[in-house]
């Protein structure tokens, strides 16, 4: 099986390191989601729903609509997501953060070292379970889709499934949907979670649409960690052209897109360019309320964020 620690920020040098300083992530984020929660912006559903047999947690601040759900990449919890794009203030609507199964406080999870196997699951398992999670959650729809490495691939599933209950996406160095051909894998793998990717993305090769729905891409500017993760039999330049071509192609899945490219950031996107995030979002968000179509990258707020529009 192959392991895939380019795509997600958890395949650290020192793992160590990295629980150390998601433990004090976590303590700050907890207290910057009681905060908001304790403020005129409300709380959303919060704690463990039972799907599909097993439980996923799910945690949301504020309200309004549409509702942001947000995706994380392979094997990483919410606390991928820098604590502003968790705060209900800075998108003025519901934002809602889940752990998948095996992951975090989710049913499945602590199996790292534990000696036992990670349980390999399917994108269309996940799909499955987020789909159930919304409607136990009573999440009304249709939702704005934020999705970084894997989480993309995964809202971009579940749009594909349930057309109408998507009214936008955010897609972060999202995984292309034919990472399978280029490399010649069908699994993501972490020490906290496997995922099959194949049938989805063979799914998604025949249809990949959502119309014109509001959508914003954005790519890093340095995605080498990921060439040496997942596809060191490349050479630079033909995975850079590779990966800069997909992520392209993904803004072409709505008519009403933008691409961006995050220039200073590496694949955790979200983590490295934070206020660029939070625009992507806001923006997308925006046009959902208002029923209208994007600006041109040029002419939004993305470029004042440090994103670059012509990048490439």
């Amino acid at each position: 099986m192959r392991k895939m620690p380019g795509l997600v920020r958890n395949y650290r040098k020192d793992l160590e390191v990295r629980k150390g300083r998601c433990a004090l992530l976590a303590l700050v984020i907890a207290f910057s989601i009681v905060g908001a929660a304790g403020s005129a912006s409300g709380v959303g559903p919060k704690g463990l729903f039972k799907v599909n047999g097993h439980r996923l947690y799910m945690s949301c601040v504020g309200t309004g609509k549409p509702v942001v759900i947000l995706d994380t990449g392979l094997g990483e919890d919410p606390f991928t997501w820098p604590s502003s794009v968790l705060k209900a203030r800075v998108l003025h609507t519901r934002v809602c953060a889940y752990d998948r199964y095996g992951i975090g406080r989710s049913d499945g999870s602590g199996r790292a070292g534990s000696g036992r196997a990670v349980k390999t699951r399917t994108i269309d398992q996940a799909v499955n379970d987020l789909h159930a999670l919304v409607l136990t959650a009573k999440l009304k729809g249709p939702y704005v889709f934020a999705g970084w490495a894997t989480g993309g691939l995964i809202g971009r599933e579940y749009a594909r499934r349930y057309p109408k209950n998507v009214a936008g996406m955010v897609l972060f160095d999202a995984a292309a949907d034919d990472w399978d051909t280029f490399t010649g894998a069908e699994t993501f793998s972490s020490p906290f979670e496997v995922l099959n990717f194949a049938a989805a993305e063979t799914a998604l090769r025949a249809h990949d649409s959502i119309g014109a729905k509001p959508l914003v891409v954005v790519e890093a500017g340095n995605d080498s960690e990921v060439r040496a993760g997942y596809a060191s039999d490349k050479t630079e330049a033909e995975f850079q052209s590779y990966w800069d071509s997909s992520q392209r192609s993904l803004a072409r899945i709505s008519s009403n897109s933008i691409f961006v490219v995050a220039t200073k950031s590496q694949h955790d996107v979200v983590s490295t360019a934070p206020a660029l995030s939070v625009e992507a979002m806001r923006i997308v968000v925006n046009a959902v309320r208002k029923h209208a179509k994007l600006p041109s990258c040029a002419g939004s707020t993305l470029p004042k964020k440090g994103g670059a529009c012509d990048a490439g």
